[in-house]
């Protein structure tokens, strides 16, 4: 490159780089340890946290989602709610102050609301009181039908 004139220029710009025991890394590693993260291929750039999702969704279960996810999509990648989830009373659990936030969906998304995530967070998504009721009404078709077998049964005997 010399003689042509074209050098590299000296922006004055220059990158720091951050030492692995800064507090950044040294949560990070926490996370990665207690399971909350996992370890990233040297370049990526966003780490993976995990979180949960129980109750009424298509696939509760533990998901691994880098960046920085939200309550909508934790539940998109659950596969969404049940037709027997109560969308009104989902309960976000914070890993981390193991406080609870009663979230109603429906409210959330008419408001256009976005509920951040923090790493092993746990969402529950409970059941619908028509769930309650289909369950308690399947137990009582059962005993009324075994009560009906008994009377003709009895009946047939006389």
């Amino acid at each position: 490159m010399s003689g042509d004139g074209l050098r590299p220029r000296d922006t004055g710009t220059r990158l720091r780089r951050t030492s692995p025991r800064s507090p950044a890394c040294v949560v990070l590693a926490l996370l990665v340890v207690a399971g909350w993260a996992q370890a990233q291929v040297q370049g990526s750039r966003a780490p993976i946290f995990k979180y949960y999702v129980w109750g009424q969704v298509r696939s509760p279960g533990a998901y691994s989602l880098g960046g920085s996810p939200d309550l909508l999509e934790l539940l998109s990648a659950a596969g969404g709610p049940t037709q027997y989830a109560d969308v009104r009373n989902v309960v976000l659990v914070h890993a981390v102050s193991q406080k609870q936030v009663k979230v109603d969906l429906r409210r959330m998304l008419a408001a256009g609301q976005v509920v951040p995530l923090s790493p092993g967070d746990v969402v529950m998504v409970p059941n619908s009181p028509w769930y309650v009721m289909r369950d308690g009404m399947s137990i009582v078709t059962t005993i009324v039908s075994f009560a009906t077998l008994v009377l003709v049964v009895m009946n047939g005997l006389k």
